[in-house]
């Protein structure tokens, strides 16, 4: 194992040298910390929540608290898997543990805005117009990474 470039013309796409393991460690600290400040952002509001929440309000500001929480932690789980194996690193099992983590925290954080974006028309608008309103930027998301794969 070396922490040296990679110099592989077929597993290095860039023509920058760059550490396989530092690039993969900047997406989980930067994820980390944006999803921490979303934390934030909702805990605030479930500590201090506004006199028009009713239970249902309630019970969607708790899931996207829970769901907001998975991914901080999902985005933190490639730095304790690093610390973890750091002697005995396997670079591409590494790249792959990440991947998988940060994938799932990805899911998590979109989860927790749409319910956030919810919440949030749900107190200008109908509940079933509020959140099929905020489903919208995740359905053209889903439809721009669809047409991402077909163009492969």
């Amino acid at each position: 194992m070396s922490f040296k470039p990679d110099d592989d013309p077929v597993k290095s796409t860039s023509t920058e040298h760059y550490s396989r393991v530092g690039s993969g460690m900047d997406w989980a600290i930067v994820l980390g910390a944006s999803s921490s400040i979303f934390f934030g952002f909702f805990l605030d509001i479930a500590v201090n929540p506004p006199s028009y929440f009713q239970l249902f309000d309630n019970i969607i500001l708790l899931a996207a608290l829970y769901a907001v929480t998975t991914a901080t932690a999902m985005f933190i789980m490639p730095v304790v898997y690093h610390m973890m194996h750091y002697r005995k690193l396997d670079v591409d099992k590494y790249l792959l543990a990440a991947k998988k983590y940060t994938l799932i925290g990805i899911i998590c954080i979109m989860l927790a805005m749409y319910l956030g974006l919810g919440l949030s028309m749900n107190s200008k608008l109908q509940t079933e117009f509020a959140y099929g309103l905020a489903s919208l930027p995740f359905i053209f998301v889903f439809f721009l990474f669809l047409k991402a794969k077909a163009l492969k």
